[in-house]
């Protein structure tokens, strides 16, 4: 688990939308986890939660990326 991998999916999910649909169906975060660690990226909530605080807060410019609005439905982040 690292905090590296979840650098690596937050900035796939923010380009792919297809990746993004992949995680449509988890209900929970252990769901979402399985999900992630199945398309091979391995962190815990704890380090996705970090990870997704400290890349908000170098966000200078936003691109409509449809990841805020995603991130914002999996309630648990």
């Amino acid at each position: 688990m690292s905090l590296e991998s979840a650098d690596r999916f937050l900035k796939a999910v923010a380009h792919n939308q297809s990746l993004r649909e992949k995680f449509e169906a988890a209900k929970s975060p252990e769901e979402f986890l399985s999900v992630s660690h199945r398309l091979g990226y391995c962190f815990t909530t704890a380090e996705l939660q970090k990870t997704v605080s400290d890349f908000s807060k170098n966000i200078q410019l936003r691109r409509p990326t449809g990841v805020g609005k995603w991130l914002r439905s999996q309630q648990w982040i």
